[in-house]
């Protein structure tokens, strides 16, 4: 079974989470000189973007990732690039650090060319571990009540498809429809995974993903020894 680290509340849980990012992060930079971070759209991680912010003295050696993006244009509220530039970036730059470098997903491009320039990207920019996969140094990513993870979605084929990096979707059952995702192989290659997970409507996947692999829950298949559970009480369903 995977590991959990409980919080009471959801705050303690992006407070935790962002804690660790930055422990990820430091270490990436003092063994590297730079760190590749890999990030998560939703409600949820924007607390804990808020709250790195001031734990990494040097945000300009830091690259960003996303694990998923929408296509749509990159000010539409949908965007995930939407959602760093109105949490993390500002509250980066009000530390006063040089800014990290962000690798937008271009989804205006529409997902098939968007995910064809994002694999090339990471393929020039992020060091491969020794099964040729860019290595990321830190992924957080959230869970949705189905069960998916990044858009990587129960009973559909992205899930099984092992030889790309990037890919491609088309019929999100959430929308928008047309997205672009990194692949499982990417997601479970990043030296430090995060699975961040707040609120009661999360606890049956959650639940799920807690007990092991099942295809059916694709956020189960991140697995191994570097993926960290980190959920506050409501997600855990906990009465205490």
């Amino acid at each position: 079974m995977t590991a959990v680290d409980r919080f009471t509340t959801p705050e303690g849980a992006c407070a935790y989470a962002a804690a660790e990012i930055a422990v990820g992060l430091q270490r990436a930079l003092s063994e590297r000189g730079v760190a590749h971070f890999s990030l998560s759209g939703g409600n949820t991680p924007r607390r804990a973007y808020e709250l790195v912010a001031p734990l990494i003295e040097n945000w300009g050696s830091v690259e960003l990732w996303y694990g998923d993006e929408r296509c749509v244009p990159p000010d539409d509220p949908e965007s995930t690039h939407r959602l760093i530039v109105k949490s993390l970036l500002p509250a980066i730059a009000a530390t006063g650090s040089p800014p990290p470098l962000e690798h937008r997903v271009r989804g205006e491009a529409g997902a098939e060319a968007a995910a064809q320039e994002y694999a090339e990207l990471l393929s020039e920019r992020v060091a491969a571990d020794d099964d040729g996969l860019p290595a990321l140094d830190v992924s957080l990513l959230g869970l949705g009540p189905d069960g998916h993870t990044a858009s990587l979605f129960p009973g559909h084929p992205e899930i099984d498809i092992t030889g790309a990096l990037c890919l491609p979707v088309h019929d999100s059952p959430k929308p928008p429809p047309d997205r672009v995702t990194l692949t499982l192989p990417v997601l479970r290659a990043a030296r430090w995974t995060l699975l961040l997970v707040t609120g009661a409507d999360m606890a049956q996947a959650l639940s799920a993903v807690v007990a092991g692999h099942d295809h059916n829950v694709p956020a189960s298949l991140l697995g191994g020894s570097r993926l960290r559970v980190i959920a506050d009480r409501a997600a855990l369903s906990d009465p205490a």
